[in-house]
């Protein structure tokens, strides 16, 4: 028996001149969805390349394939809200064309919208579940405080048509934190909120990741400064400071960003140096505690010995054996 997510459901994939890797997507997805039916939206941000072609003959294999092209292109902030507020389906998912599913797990997904029927459902990307058990939460508090930090991933968020409609869409604008924006902005305004953690490892990226528009040199600006100004920006009324500083510090700690392998590894990049000490150090004490002369040792590391010591473990690591 399968369950039909016509009505319920809309994936939505905005995409701009990467017809090889909407393609694969494409190839990957249709054949994961069609047994439940999933609304498929393929919003094109004013390609140059044949993405409308290649879109058009992937509509007669799937019914429920919808393609929109804008005439101008939006910033990430507008295309993002623009795919949020499309779809009329009670529930609108919005990923990156890079994004690959988890076929597995999309009967549960169904499920749980379906019978649930949360405000928000969250999941895990990238294998970051880190063992945290699915469970509801009833306190927006205790969400940020568990799982706040999880909401910088692109997709990791479900949306409800209730919280797309009474989201504040201006004030949350942020280049980098927009969804984390408009799920705890709009959360501290309702007095009743139930939020589904799945837990499941729904979605990673394809090994055609065009990834390289990240910017290494601004990792710290990015998740230690830009990231500890938003979440210390949420309303006092609604978020307790305890759960604002673990939101902050558990981002880094997932993700390893102040181990001193990775440390070094940003140095050699141009990421930590003495001048990007000083602009974070006043941040530290939030986003690494305790870490302060750790980043001001390695802020000053010479870089020569540093990618000596690189060169050294790419080498021992390839072939198991030292270099001398």
């Amino acid at each position: 028996m399968s369950l039909d997510g016509c009505d319920l459901l809309t994936i939505c994939v905005p995409t701009c001149n990467q017809v090889v890797i909407l393609c694969d997507m494409l190839e990957d997805m249709i054949p994961k969805i069609s047994s439940y039916h999933i609304r498929l939206l393929i919003i094109d941000n004013c390609s140059s390349d044949n993405t409308q072609g290649v879109v058009a003959g992937y509509s007669d294999r799937y019914e429920n394939l919808s393609y929109i092209r804008l005439d101008r292109q939006l910033d990430n902030d507008a295309l993002f809200e623009m795919a949020l507020k499309l779809p009329r389906t009670p529930y609108c998912w919005v990923i990156r064309d890079i994004n690959r599913l988890n076929g597995s797990y999309l009967c549960s997904v169904i499920n749980t919208l379906s019978n649930q029927t949360p405000d928000l459902y969250v999941i895990a990307c990238n294998k970051r579940s880190f063992g945290i058990p699915s469970r509801v939460y009833n306190d927006a508090n205790a969400f940020l405080h568990d799982l706040g930090w999880c909401l910088i991933y692109s997709g990791a968020v479900i949306f409800s048509r209730k919280i797309i409609d009474i989201a504040d869409f201006e004030k949350c604008r942020n280049p980098y934190f927009f969804s984390f924006n408009i799920v705890f902005e709009t959360l501290s305004r309702l007095d009743r909120i139930s939020v589904f953690w799945s837990g499941l490892d729904l979605l990673s990226e394809s090994p055609l990741s065009r990834d390289n528009s990240r910017n290494p040199r601004g990792v710290f600006h990015i998740y230690g400064v830009l990231w500890t100004k938003t979440v210390l920006a949420l309303p006092d009324s609604s978020y307790s400071k305890k759960a604002k500083l673990r939101c902050i510090r558990v981002l880094g700690k997932k993700n390893h960003l102040y181990s001193a392998h990775h440390l070094k590894r940003q140095r050699v990049v141009g990421s930590l140096t003495p001048e990007i000490y000083k602009e974070c150090y006043d941040y530290i004490r939030y986003f690494a505690p305790g870490n302060e002369l750790r980043f001001f040792f390695y802020s000053r590391y010479p870089n020569r010995l540093n990618k000596y010591y690189r060169r050294y473990h790419r080498y021992y690591r390839n072939t198991g054996s030292p270099l001398f």
